[in-house]
């Protein structure tokens, strides 16, 4: 039987990726505690940008573990971190054993692979990643990371650490039977020697249930010495992405009814709202509620989102 439910007025064009799911969850009472793992978490321009991050600001139970390999910045970004956001010197990877750390001209092109400079040499704006020296680290997987830190099952995943994200993965079996959405760098050429690319990437999610969604744009560059469009920068050549990976869609009655909440609002964050409704459909179903049609009573207030209406609901309306 479903429950009267509170509605909110559309959100402002101007609000960008502002989530239309998460408030309307908590003004009709769905307090979520999103449990979020970032690793590579070395803040890159406006890091608080990134659409996760408002997730702590309307479930205040939710927090983030992030991840640098730098113990330094870690210890610098604790000291300013939010309350529910506690930054980790680690190095994730496959399993423990040492691994040698490729450092790069730029500090965010650092990889347990090393860079093959023959990009650079041949493309514009890639100097950043050629290698300034080399070290030895000791890495830990993801699963044995989790347990020592006490973390508990991770909801969403968001990774960035250049070409190394694969060993994560590999070395997060059980962690990954809990994770609902995932961000995570891909390549499509070996911009580091022997990386994994994006097709072995996605392979291996989809082994777990966890299946590719969308790219979250296109990054790559024009060859020297060219420029296109005026811009040295300008993907005449797709280089590289982060890619959204999501619980099956078709596998929902796998999932308890929190884990379908949380899957619709990281399917909402990241603007795949015709997934999101899909969820709560099926939320609905198994709750006996009617989120949905709040929710999509919501999405049609904005030009972007429409309804087709089928022969099949027109004689139904008639009667």
């Amino acid at each position: 039987m479903s429950v009267s439910r509170t509605t909110l007025s559309a959100p402002s064009k101007t609000d960008g990726p502002a989530s239309v799911l998460a408030p309307l969850l908590k003004a009709n009472g769905f307090d979520l505690a999103f449990n979020i793992l970032n690793i590579g978490a070395r803040p890159i321009g406006d890091a608080d940008a990134e659409p996760f991050w408002q997730l702590l600001d309307v479930f205040p139970a939710s927090r983030i573990a992030a991840v640098e390999i730098d113990p330094q910045l870690c210890a610098e970004l604790n000291a300013s971190a939010p309350e529910r956001v506690r930054y980790y010197p680690a190095a994730i990877g496959r399993t423990e054993e040492r691994r040698t750390v490729y450092e790069t001209a730029n500090p965010m092109c650092t990889s347990l692979y090393c860079p093959d400079e023959r990009y650079a040499d041949l493309y514009h704006g890639l100097d950043v990643m050629r290698l300034k020296r080399t070290s030895e680290v000791t890495t830990i997987g993801m699963d044995s990371f989790i347990a020592q830190n006490g973390l508990g099952g991770i909801d969403f995943l968001k990774i960035d650490i250049q070409g190394a994200e694969l060993d994560v993965f590999k070395g997060g079996a059980v962690a990954l039977k809990d994770t609902l959405c995932i961000v995570t760098e891909v390549e499509f050429v070996p911009l580091y020697k022997d990386q994994p690319l994006f097709g072995d990437v996605a392979a291996c999610l989809h082994a777990s249930g966890i299946m590719f969604h969308k790219f979250l744009g296109m990054a790559g560059r024009v060859m020297k010495p060219l420029t296109m469009h005026e811009s040295k920068n300008y993907p005449a050549r797709y280089l590289w992405s982060d890619a959204f990976f999501a619980r099956d869609l078709l596998a929902l009655e796998k999932l308890a009814n929190d884990q379908l909440l949380k899957l619709a609002t990281l399917l909402d964050i990241y603007e795949s709202r015709d997934a999101a409704l899909h969820v709560l459909r099926r939320y609905d179903l198994s709750a006996g509620d009617d989120l949905s049609e709040i929710y999509l009573a919501h999405l049609v207030q904005d030009e972007t989102w429409g309804v087709v209406t089928t022969l099949a609901d027109k004689s139904n309306e008639l009667g």
